[in-house]
């Protein structure tokens, strides 16, 4: 999909890049896209600490000013004082805060929320667990919020601060607040808060903090504040890892502008005070680190996306400098995946297969943070002193242990390569680890290496947003308790039961939601894992023969099933939008030859064209010559499939049961396994490369503009050959002519132009399939031609997603 994603991201796009202090790196990547490699981009920043001098900046005007509500936002007063923490900080930091809410409580504010915001996510929980075992004795709530945290998780937790977004009434509010969050708060959270305790920070992280503090303006509150630092962060060498000496260059200005060690971080009175003071900005502003220098070189490795080279230039430098983090990995608990499951070398893509990893369920950690803890190396409880900003790689400590390293399946796709078991020190950027729940590394409020407590899994919640396209339900030992498994494995045992029939027996075992974790009835089989109300949706799957099962599990059906309604689910009461998600179809190999019902060659490019003409009369007009090579590719690009052998893979490997009619794109089922085999394709073959030799045979091919062009968005279609192919095939013929059925108003094929794009030898003008794309990158642009890739590719995807749902 890399392809997709540049030719929307790289041409005719604007972006806003919000927060954009927070990205300078990125923004000079993205400069240099432009300049360098033609990407046409327009940019924007967003920011109230931006640091930069734009050419055209917007800002407030006069007019803008006598609006009363803005006027109180603009002059509310926030004091802060000035401490300086010579012991514990975790202990001072709870001592502050509580003596804050006290005195806004004795104040008008009977439940006043009382922000704590600190640099480093160990600090954070310190201070949280410590608020949170003083709940009794002070009647305070407390929440937890870090930036390395699931988005499922943190869902929750933002609905206790609902009531406190600005301009919420808080009449329902009895018990006071404290939120303790790490540089997460800083961006993307509408809090109004009525106190705020700090840690010291580059001026511009605590203006974006001190925004929170009554961010309405309200004039009924007298806000109040406190900067807390730690006597070694102020020191002429002190050079924190993420603002460097920037917190005291800040902490000497402050303490300049203060009176009585009281400073107004009111927005027009601490522009005033800096302006008095005639304070460089910019020394005191977070470091802004530099991206690498962009080479023509790296754009050119980097569009050559299949397969990629092997000296791939690392992305995470552009995004965010040279000298900070690397980027992450991204890191997937599941509890019917166990560390026996590791022992035994047992292949896990078909289970991931079924149930992909969604983003919901993800938490991004450091590269290195993510080997340490997977290696047992150091003190597991220092990874966790890491923040939610990008920062330098910590010195960490490094002692290997003889325990043995603690299990990551990487998923990078069922069909790739990548995917399997792997070690600390295979992990690179980007990777999506599957690790075993019973291993621990995450609780209720994200990233935590020292807890080994079982983790939550949140596959089933983080999948909802898709069920209307397509729903799966996983039934594992991990479901129920331990003895328990025996009476669910006999309801499984049932080859017989069918898929209907097998949910309706799993839900008269299992008990109700809400006694599921109490034991439910005697005849009931209580859950660990909240399966029922996923169950429950099963039964309103779409489509005919709506429910299959699978068994991916160890010991077949007594090991576990995954459910699956291949077409989604519509429970009563739902309204089915449209826009649930609009799925990559045909990169997924099964889904790009299965939909609800046959659909012929014929029959899916009719469909395929039919949006690719959508498309071109929004980007250029009809009569463009790009839009009628666009078109043409959208006509020839599934030719391939009226190859002999793919037919017979239709007909579930066996060509003796392929039906009398026109050569078919899609069969009405998935194919068996082993279809493959037995139709004798190669390991690797691409129906995209017959299409190219194909569409060089067919009458229409002569109306191409570019030739080239037109052979290379049918051969990357899938995303593949970008710019070499993985396979041989030797194959000389079988049905019809030159082994291929009628198709496209051809009956009988005789391919000219010598082989396919897989091979060396294809040859276009003198051109082989690499050089080919060097001469239409040169033409084109890199991104202009993943533009036109993707106009195809996406119009392929919504062709599919409609046979999909059409009954």
């Amino acid at each position: 999909m890399k392809p997709v994603h540049a030719g929307l991201l790289g041409m005719h796009s604007l972006i806003l890049l919000d927060e954009a202090h927070l990205s300078e790196p990125f923004r000079q990547t993205l400069h240099a896209v432009q300049k360098v490699g033609g990407a046409e981009v327009q940019t924007v920043l967003l920011s109230a600490t931006s640091g930069a001098k734009p050419k055209r900046p917007f800002g407030l005007t006069e007019d803008d000013r006598t609006c009363r509500d803005l006027q109180d936002r603009l002059q509310a007063p926030k004091p802060a004082k000035l401490h300086v923490v010579h012991g514990s900080p975790g202990d001072d930091f709870v001592r502050v805060a509580r003596g804050i809410a006290e005195s806004l409580q004795k104040s008008e504010l009977a439940a006043p929320a009382v922000g704590v915001v600190v640099n480093r996510v160990a600090l954070a929980r310190e201070v949280f667990e410590q608020l949170r075992s003083l709940e009794n004795e002070t009647g305070a709530d407390a929440v937890l919020l870090i930036g390395r945290s699931r988005d499922v998780g943190r869902d929750q937790i933002i609905k206790k601060l609902v009531p406190f977004r600005t301009g919420e009434a808080r009449e329902s509010i009895t018990n006071p607040l404290f939120v303790v969050a790490t540089q997460c708060l800083e961006v993307g959270v509408d809090l109004d808060l009525d106190g705020l305790v700090t840690q010291a920070a580059s001026l511009d992280a605590l203006r974006q903090r001190f925004g929170r503090l009554n961010r309405a303006g309200r004039r009924n509150v007298t806000a109040a504040g406190a900067i807390l630092v730690g006597a070694g962060d102020v020191t002429a060498n002190s050079d924190d890892a993420i603002y460097g000496d920037r917190i005291a260059k800040t902490w000497q200005v402050l303490h300049r502008i203060a009176r009585d060690d009281v400073v107004d971080f009111g927005i027009e009175a601490l522009e005033r005070s800096l302006q008095e003071l005639k304070a460089d900005m910019a020394a005191l502003a977070a470091p802004r680190d530099r991206a690498p220098v962009m080479m023509p070189a790296y754009m050119d490795l980097w569009s050559q996306t299949s397969p990629p080279p092997s000296a791939d230039p690392d992305v995470g430098l552009f995004l965010h400098g040279v000298e900070r983090t690397s980027a992450g990995v991204s890191l997937v608990w599941r509890s019917d995946i166990t560390t026996a499951d590791f022992q035994a070398g047992c292949d896990l893509a078909p289970i991931l297969e079924l149930v992909p990893p969604r983003v919901l369920e993800m938490i991004e950690v450091p590269v290195w943070s993510a080997r340490a803890w997977l290696g047992r190396s150091g003190n597991q409880e220092q990874l966790a002193n890491i923040s939610d900003a990008v920062e330098r790689e910590g010195d960490l400590a490094v002692a290997k242990t003889r325990q043995a390293n603690r299990p990551a399946f990487r998923w990078a796709g069922a069909d790739d390569s990548r995917t399997g078991w792997v070690s600390p020190d295979e992990l690179r950027p980007g990777d999506v680890l599957v690790l075993p729940a019973d291993q621990g590394g995450c609780d209720a409020f994200g990233w935590a290496p020292a807890s080994d407590k079982g983790v939550t899994d949140v596959a089933d919640e983080a999948a909802r947003p898709f069920r209307e396209r397509r729903h799966a339900v996983r039934i594992a030992r991990d479901v129920v308790l331990d003895g328990q498994w025996r009476r669910l494995s006999e309801i499984l045992a049932d080859d017989g039961a069918a898929g209907h029939e097998l949910v309706d027996r799993l839900l008269d075992a299992l008990p109700a939601e809400s006694s599921s974790q109490s034991g439910g009835g005697s005849e009931e089989i209580p859950t660990t894992r909240a399966v029922r109300a996923p169950l429950e949706a099963l039964r309103y799957a779409k489509g005919r023969k709506s429910i299959s099962v699978h068994t991916p599990y160890r010991g077949g059906r007594t090991g576990g099933v995954v459910l699956v309604a291949p077409h989604g689910v519509q429970p009563p009461g739902a309204i089915e939008t449209g826009k649930a998600d609009s799925q990559p179809a045909t990169e997924d190999d099964v889904l790009s030859r299965a939909a609800r019902k046959p659909v012929s060659i014929d029959g899916h490019t009719c469909h395929v064209v039919t949006n690719v003409d959508r498309f071109v009369q929004v980007l250029w007009s009809r009569d463009q010559p790009v839009a009628r090579d666009l078109k043409l590719a959208a006509f020839l690009h599934d030719a391939g499939k009226a190859d002999a052998r793919f037919q017979d893979l239709l007909s579930g490997g066996d060509g003796w049961n392929r039906a009398d009619g026109p050569a078919m794109a899609k069969s009405g089922q998935q194919s068996p396994k082993g279809a493959w085999e037995r139709a004798g394709l190669p390991t690797g073959w691409r129906h995209e490369a017959l299409s190219v030799r194909m569409a060089r045979s067919h009458p229409r091919f002569a109306e191409a503009n570019d030739p080239a062009l037109v052979l290379w968005l049918i051969g990357t279609h899938h995303g593949l050959g970008r710019p070499f192919f993985s396979f041989a095939d030797s194959y000389q013929g079988g049905a019809g002519h030159d082994g291929v059925y009628a198709c496209l108003g051809v009956e009988y094929w005789r391919l000219v132009g010598g082989p396919g794009p897989q091979s060396m030898a294809f040859d276009l003008d003198g051109a082989d399939w690499a050089v080919m794309y060097e001469e239409l990158k040169q033409r084109y642009g890199i991104w202009g031609l993943a533009h036109l890739e993707a106009v195809l590719r996406l119009a392929d995807h919504r062709a599919s997603e409609l046979e999909r749902r059409d009954v």
